[in-house]
């Protein structure tokens, strides 16, 4: 029983029930942490409805998305086979053809996860580089550069648009056609390679590691399988050197590959900073050379913020739309983003239905490569944290 400020009991309060544990607890329960199941299912259900609501439109028979049910009376997998009719598969790169259809969507998948994953690579290995150099090194105008690329990071890239297409149109003019020659060139050059390094890995008196000679094993067997596909294909072509212009991957992906470095080096600089120098003096006094200083010691002690970066940088050129739209010319050489603008060609003349098969399929390769390396980007952020 509650006694008021003067020190006696009020009428309501003699009257009033008392009030049972597990109310009290659920009250307690709500005030301190319930609340936040609350906001967190609330944010949730926003997040994963939009998800919901193409999942539906992927198998509704009916070709729209403001009439559909959302609970649709019956469900249907033609918009995903859709997607690949008039595709073959073929021996070679890439492993299927699509001559008989005007939106090839596997040819479009194939090519956003090339062009991400070689962009994603390079730019992650050229991040690398410089923020070594910025952080380890000491050299002149080291500070002015560091503030250079933070400053040219901050312009929007709707203002290099023009340029690009410029500098890209004016190299089309310099290397518009690609080197080509037979494979089984490309074959014999990296036979003689490989059995030459064999041979200085083994050779009596080498100090070469078991792991570097294991290596040489391995890229013995990859140029044999060359070989082997060269006899199979003997009329197989290689692009030696690619064209760079307007329509090809390699122009994009050089754009691609200035997108994010200044961020990312300042964002891999960071992290090298928290990496005591003593560990670099250490190996120096050793007779190790700076290049042994940053790929035995430096690089793998930076490997959770490259894994983090490698994801971000990936899932955004992974859906990056502009650029791709301008500078990426013909159906064949669509990436996933601007392939999927042909699915709406008019307000009438739309098939939603496929559009939302081919999201949901396009999220495959990003959904694989959280789902396996997971464990590394939770690690990841928490030595982040703690760093």
């Amino acid at each position: 029983m509650a006694i008021s400020e003067t020190g006696t009991v009020t009428a309501a309060e003699r009257t009033a029930p008392p009030r049972s544990p597990r109310s009290t607890r659920f009250r307690r329960f709500m005030r301190e942490v319930g609340w936040r199941y609350v906001v967190a299912a609330l944010a949730l259900f926003f997040a994963l409805f939009p998800v919901a609501w193409v999942v539906t439109s992927a198998i509704n028979p009916l070709d729209t998305l403001t009439t559909v049910q959302f609970l649709p009376k019956s469900t249907t997998f033609d918009n995903f086979t859709a997607l690949f009719e008039g595709c073959n598969w073929s021996l070679g790169v890439p492993p299927f053809e699509c001559p008989n259809t005007t939106t090839p969507f596997p040819l479009w998948l194939w090519n956003t996860v090339k062009i991400s994953l070689l962009a994603t690579s390079i730019q992650l290995i050229l991040s690398a580089l410089a923020a070594y150099s910025f952080s380890r090194l000491r050299w002149r105008g080291r500070r002015f550069a560091l503030i250079t690329v933070l400053l040219v990071q901050m312009f929007p890239a709707f203002l290099a648009f023009v340029a690009l297409f410029l500098l890209i149109d004016t190299l089309e003019e310099t290397f518009g056609e690609a080197v080509q020659t037979d494979l089984w060139v490309v074959a014999i050059v990296l036979a003689v390679v490989a059995l030459f390094a064999l041979w200085l890995l083994n050779r009596p008196g080498s100090e070469a590691s078991q792991r570097a000679k294991r290596w040489g094993w391995i890229s013995a067997g990859f140029a044999a399988l060359i070989a082997v596909w060269a006899v199979i294909n003997p009329g197989y072509g290689v692009t030696i050197f690619p064209r760079i212009g307007l329509g090809s991957h390699t122009a994009l992906i050089l754009v691609y590959l200035g997108g994010a470095v200044g961020v990312n080096t300042w964002l891999i600089k960071g992290f090298m900073d928290s990496i005591p120098t003593s560990l670099d003096e250490a190996a120096k006094v050793d007779g190790a050379t700076e290049w042994q200083v940053f790929w035995q010691i430096i690089l793998p002690l930076t490997k959770p913020i490259l894994i983090v970066i490698f994801i971000l940088t990936f899932v955004n050129l992974y859906n990056e739309f502009i650029l791709a739209s301008v500078l990426v010319q013909g159906v064949d050489q669509f990436t996933y983003a601007t392939g999927l603008a042909l699915f709406v060609d008019s307000d009438y003349a739309a098939k939603w239905g496929e559009m939302s098969a081919a999201a949901l399929i396009g999220i495959t390769p990003i959904l694989i490569l959280f789902w396996s390396l997971q464990d590394r980007i939770v690690s990841a952020l928490g030595g982040a944290v703690k760093g």
